[in-house]
């Protein structure tokens, strides 16, 4: 009786040894196989952004105000005068002097320079310059113009007269009573070829509003706001567009010479 049951003890020894050493086994492949870093949870963060308040009005009057610092950014030029001016834009011509010389003055085109000074652009009574990378404004001299006062010569060997004024009034006149043209001035038209030349003033009556404005008799008129007068359609494309103009460039030819006429419409 007691061998047998200490035989069944160690059978019974020898399996639970041998489960033993199979699960052993089994732990230490597994533990092989498996990263050696654990595994932590995943967790969704769900953020919430400052609250922050934004006016537009204050966004749009902060706008305004730089572009109206922008704006008015331009220093003055103390030692020139602005005399006249056509255009608007970067379209345009300037008259333009130095004060030390008031009665020399020069015109300049958008895009020219005078006495280092570049023209950018031409507004209703100012013009723009730039000089070394700053912008200057020079606003429209005040200086009133009586009639024709000397001849200057520019850098085209144009001459031209100082600007005189042409009141509203008398375009206006002229528009509604248009045989008076004719009764004050006779304009005949100068063809080279086929080419129109020009239209010459064959007849001007003394005292008349043309005479007043340096118009003389001989004269040929070529241009008429730097655009060449090759028929009558751009005479009266000029003439259509008086009203809401507020100066007149004229260039004649007299005595084969080129002389350049500006009028202030008033």
């Amino acid at each position: 009786m007691i061998k047998i049951s200490n035989s069944k003890l160690i059978i019974i020894f020898t399996k639970l040894l041998i489960l033993l050493v199979i699960a052993k086994l089994i732990s230490v492949v597994v533990w092989w196989f498996l990263p050696s870093h654990g595994m932590e949870l995943s967790t969704k963060e769900n953020y919430q952004p400052k609250y922050q308040r934004v006016s537009f009005m204050t966004m749009i009057e902060a706008d305004v105000k730089v572009k109206s610092k922008q704006k008015d950014s331009g220093e003055s030029i103390t030692n020139m005068l602005l005399k006249g001016l056509y255009g608007k834009g970067k379209n345009g011509f300037v008259i333009v002097a130095m004060k030390a010389t008031s009665k020399k003055t020069t015109i300049v085109e958008v895009g020219e320079k005078y006495e280092g000074y570049k023209l950018e652009s031409i507004s209703a009574k100012s013009a723009m310059f730039s000089k070394n990378g700053l912008d200057f404004m020079l606003s429209l001299d005040k200086i009133k113009v009586d009639g024709i006062v000397t001849k200057v010569q520019n850098k085209d060997n144009v001459s031209y007269e100082e600007s005189s004024i042409v009141y509203r009034d008398d375009i206006t006149y002229y528009s509604k009573n248009p045989k008076q043209i004719w009764k004050d001035i006779s304009i005949k038209e100068i063809k080279d070829g086929k080419k129109t030349k020009g239209f010459k003033v064959t007849r001007i009556v003394n005292g008349s509003k043309f005479a007043n404005l340096g118009l003389k008799k001989g004269d040929l008129i070529i241009k008429a706001n730097n655009i060449r007068l090759q028929s009558y359609k751009e005479v009266l494309s000029i003439y259509n567009t008086l009203d809401k103009l507020d100066m007149i460039q004229v260039v004649v030819l007299r005595a084969n010479e080129e002389v350049e006429l500006v009028y202030e419409i008033n």
